[in-house]
């Protein structure tokens, strides 16, 4: 009984707390302001929180300790009795351990989270600790009505006050659970709401910024078509480029702040013209004698053929609608933002001194929350109704972030993607650009293998026969000469089955047949001369042409890391449909595959399976090769070694 009963004024004890720390969490903003009052500002605020964890322990049950706070650091002096701050001395310790003490302010986590509380608490969890106060009063107010006024207002009041104090515990619980979001020592836990509000957060700045873009984008489109009506189009091929820019800027953004991909869809820029049996270029029905001529004529053809130059500026003049909704979320939040935090240091009695410097500039936000200063709204919109206003415009902009990011990607993949015909011809051209890589591959290979034949097996082979006929003659004659002319040419013959063998292992290897690819790179691994760590995590086997492309390609990127590494780390895995192979050294970096390493090799190879290979490798090391192949695990695991 004695929990019910003292639950209530613990609740009105909990709200005055919450009230005063959100008006000196508003005080805090004026001490940030005042440098050299922010360090006692933080003091209060500490002295504040920690009464509000106590209470909140002692009264809610919430399960909130003490942070422990390191001190912040303390000036030090040097051999000269001067004391030294960011390259600046100072004869006293005072301007030092002041610095530092902000500093360390500033680098504290937990100090953003109280003052969250402060600024937070009366919005949000103060609501549950009002009720039983709410209950009480509104039953006081039916106890004290005339009993001929309302014949239910005394049951009413009666119900109201036993409710209060019935509900009050609960209230001090939810309380409670509030406190240890931001003020427990932990991090606040992800919950659905929280991760509602993280997502809508940044889809309504996001979307803000995109609308940004793209108005940007339609002033590139009004360039176009000034630059259109001043030249008669002559100067188009030099203007829209500048939109292109713009809307490549904007297909950027939305890949990193969305993840949904938009590929350029234009057109590749037409090769240069061959000359004619005269010698001139010939670009339509004008002749060129001049190649550098020749290949910028073809630019008007090339922009004004292309669709999606079209189909962006289209999407352009579409984003002077899309941009004020998209901009919308974001001034509702921020507008929500001002009435919940900003406009309640303008409020009188309270506000003082805090209002003397924020009334003015605070002026022109008096506009939107209906503040009787500007005189165009009805003087009777109280002060204090900016703070649920200011949470309903808030929720309202979060909540509309999420259906305009949508609405705008729909826009966006409708006229930014690329069109099926687009796809098509790009993947008809992807596709004769890495079967000319694959023939030219091929054929190398086969002048590699005819050039091995020809200068070594062969060769010895010859030498072997030739070896034999001197032996037959020399039988009868000299037959210890004869003796030592076989054993030449058995070691021919030997040496030259080596090398056979060795033209064989480049062409498919045996180990690479028989036991797969994992163990093909262990063996290749352990003929480096070098330490190489190899990592395995395959599923099975792959398809004989997978393997063989994967073999040889991590091969390629042993040798190159050899040359210049003391370790060399492999790693072979396959995940979703993606064969992945990670080779790293401890090399000094810098490669390029610009510079004729084998890294051009490799991606023509890895081209040919529609495989990408991704290098990082900075000034000083490490390199990394990352090469993935899409391929589809065929036959079960045949080693395990």
């Amino acid at each position: 009984m004695t929990r019910f009963a003292l639950a209530v004024p613990r609740c009105v004890a909990l709200v005055v707390l919450s009230v005063a720390g959100f008006a000196y969490g508003h005080f805090l903003v004026l001490g940030a302001t005042m440098v050299i009052a922010y360090p006692l500002a933080t003091a209060g605020q500490f002295r504040l929180t920690a009464l509000a964890r106590r209470l909140a322990r002692a009264w809610a049950g919430a399960d909130l300790p003490a942070p422990v706070r390191s001190p912040p650091p303390t000036p030090h002096r040097r051999e000269d009795g001067w004391y030294a701050h960011d390259g600046t001395l100072y004869k006293s310790p005072r301007v030092p351990a002041f610095l530092l003490k902000l500093e360390h302010h500033s680098k504290d986590p937990t100090l953003a989270r109280e003052w969250l509380w402060l600024i937070l608490t009366p919005v949000t969890g103060a609501v549950p600790i009002l009720v039983p106060p709410a209950l009480i009063a509104a039953g006081v107010l039916l106890l004290a009505s005339p009993p001929w006024a309302f014949a239910w207002s005394v049951p009413a009041g009666v119900g109201a006050v036993v409710a209060a104090f019935l509900l009050a515990p609960w209230a001090l619980r939810a309380y409670g659970l509030w406190a240890g979001v931001l003020l427990g020592t932990g991090k606040p836990p992800q919950t659905a709401v929280s991760r509602w509000v993280t997502w809508t957060s940044a889809a309504t700045w996001r979307g803000a910024g995109l609308a940004g873009l793209s108005l940007a984008a339609f002033g590139g489109l009004l360039l176009n078509l000034l630059t259109a009506a001043l030249s008669w189009g002559g100067l188009l091929p030099y203007t829209l480029p500048v939109t292109r820019s713009l809307v490549e800027l904007y297909r950027r953004q939305v890949g990193r702040w969305t993840g949904r991909d938009l590929p350029g869809p234009y057109r590749p820029y037409p090769p240069s013209p061959s000359p004619g049996e005269d010698g001139n270029y010939r670009i339509g029905r004008v002749l060129y004698t001049d190649l550098p001529a020749a290949v910028q004529a073809q630019r008007p053809g090339w922009l004004f053929g292309d669709p999606a130059t079209w189909r962006d500026q289209l999407w352009s003049l579409g984003s002077v609608v899309l941009a004020p909704l998209s901009l919308a979320p974001a001034v509702l939040v921020g507008f929500g933002f001002y009435g919940l935090f900003c406009q309640p240091l303008t409020w009188a009695g309270w506000a003082v001194p805090i209002g003397l410097f924020t009334g003015y500039w605070a002026t022109p936000f008096y506009l939107w929350f209906g503040i009787e200063h500007v005189g165009l709204v009805a003087p009777w919109f109280p002060d204090w109704a900016s703070m649920p206003v200011g949470l309903v415009m808030a929720l309202l902009g979060l909540g509309l972030a999420g259906p305009l990011m949508r609405l705008r990607l729909a826009w966006d993949r409708l006229l930014l993607a690329p069109t099926a015909a687009t796809v098509l011809a790009s993947r008809v051209a992807h596709l004769a650009t890495t079967r000319a890589d694959a023939v030219d591959v091929q054929a190398a290979e086969l002048r590699r293998i005819e050039r091995d034949l020809h200068d070594g097996a062969q060769a010895r082979l010859v030498a072997v026969g030739l070896g034999l006929a001197a032996v037959a003659r020399l039988m009868e004659t000299d037959p210890v000469r004869a003796r030592r002319v076989l054993e030449q040419a058995q070691e021919t013959s030997s040496a030259a089955l080596a090398e056979l063998r060795d033209l064989v292992r480049g062409i498919h290897p045996p180990v690479l047949a028989e036991r797969g690819l994992g163990d093909a790179i262990r063996a290749i691994a352990l003929d480096t001369p070098l330490p190489v760590d190899v990592d395995v995590d395959l599923p099975g086997r792959l398809g004989a042409p997978v393997e063989s492309a994967a073999y040889f390609v991590t091969c390629e990127a042993l040798t190159n890391a050899a040359r210049c590494a003391a370790h060399i780390s492999v790693s072979l895995s396959y995940r979703d449909g993606v064969l992945r192979m990670v080779v790293s050294d401890d090399g000094p970096g810098g490669a390029d595959p610009a510079k004729g390493t084998g890294l051009r090799g490799i991606q023509r190879r890895l081209a040919t399976f529609d495989g990408t290979l991704t290098l990082h490798s900075p000034p000083g090391g490490p390199t990394v090769v990352t090469m993935e192949i899409p391929c589809a695990s065929s036959l079960p695991r045949t080693s395990t070694s």
